[in-house]
């Protein structure tokens, strides 16, 4: 069951970053096509772009938390036993668990307040919690996959948040 949401929460975070690029840049092109050759343009698509981008950041960043490709620091640590590596990884897994959980219940908070002022965007003319609820979605995305990574760590089947270049590397030498 566990595996099959996996796979699911991983389609979806593939398909909103691929289609949110592709359709910001479409809408991007078209403009410009618009603008220089026909004198003329849509003024909705630079609001449009802004959101698309939010949402493709944001479940970018939870699902790079997923794969292990944000940057970490760890010319120190790479230096410790592996038990000691373990123990650091899951306190800074800590942090940024505390971190992303308190960003996301304010975020919550703040989506709330937005759909009870009823606020519209400028251009598009939808509910303003429509955009913006792509903060809450990416964060709760990226602690579930700090949850994930946390296990991973725990079960001793990982040994840090982010993968580490250095150490790929010298698994293929090794192979």
């Amino acid at each position: 069951m566990l595996q099959t949401l996996n796979r699911f929460i991983d389609l979806v975070e593939k398909y909103v970053i691929s289609v949110g690029f592709a359709v910001a840049t479409l809408l991007l092109f078209t403009n410009v096509v618009l603008r220089y050759l026909f004198d003329t343009g849509l003024t909705w698509v630079l609001e449009a772009v802004q959101y698309l981008f939010a949402w493709v950041v944001l479940i970018g960043a939870a699902h790079g938390v997923k794969v292990g490709i944000h940057l970490g620091i760890d010319i120190l640590v790479e230096r410790f036993p592996p038990n000691v590596r373990r123990i650091v990884a899951l306190i800074s897994l800590l942090l940024c668990l505390v971190f992303v959980g308190a960003v996301d219940v304010l975020s919550i908070e703040y989506i709330v307040k937005i759909y009870q002022w009823g606020d519209l965007s400028l251009d598009l003319q939808i509910p303003q919690w429509i955009p913006y609820l792509a903060i809450p979605v990416g964060l709760t995305l990226m602690f579930y996959h700090f949850l994930h990574v946390g296990w991973l760590i725990w079960t001793g089947k990982a040994l840090g948040i982010h993968s580490s270049e250095a150490a790929q590397a010298l698994e293929e030498l090794q192979k």
